[in-house]
């Protein structure tokens, strides 16, 4: 992939292309790709289980900082940015926010987060996962 940052598996990554030829390398990257991003959504979507229930508590308790029962815009901001969501803007995460606040009160209460958690998780772990494999030297 033309312009892939180097990182500590460029090396590994480069070797492989080599030996496997880059078509059999490329195709065998984009499974691999392909695969990850099924897991990711697969974990979203255990949302609605006993486990899922679980996880979407706790990461609600730990988003809110205050411990008000509701989340809001600078709690989230923080919450998105100790899951590595770097990428998002301050617009982006605002758009979050509105789309989860049904009551329009500037907050996300419980449920509200419950609704809108998994979306944005899944969208987000993906891009997660494809920013740091291009760091780590994976799309070189």
């Amino acid at each position: 992939m033309g312009g892939a940052k180097d990182g500590p598996f460029t090396p590994l990554v480069k070797l492989t292309k080599r030996v496997m030829g880059e078509q059999r390398f490329l195709k065998f990257r984009a499974n691999v790709i392909s695969e990850h991003t099924k897991v990711i959504q697969a974990f979203v979507e255990t949302s609605d289980s006993p486990f899922g229930c679980i996880a979407l508590k706790k990461m609600f308790e730990l988003a809110d900082m205050d411990g008000s029962g509701a989340i809001d815009g600078e709690e989230l901001k923080a919450a998105l940015r100790r899951l590595g969501f770097s990428h998002l803007s301050d617009d982006q995460i605002d758009k979050i926010l509105a789309r989860a606040d049904a009551d329009d009160n500037c907050t996300i209460d419980y449920d509200e987060f419950v609704k809108e958690a998994p979306k944005t998780l899944k969208v987000n772990l993906v891009k997660l996962a494809k920013a740091n494999g291009a760091e780590l030297g994976f799309l070189s």
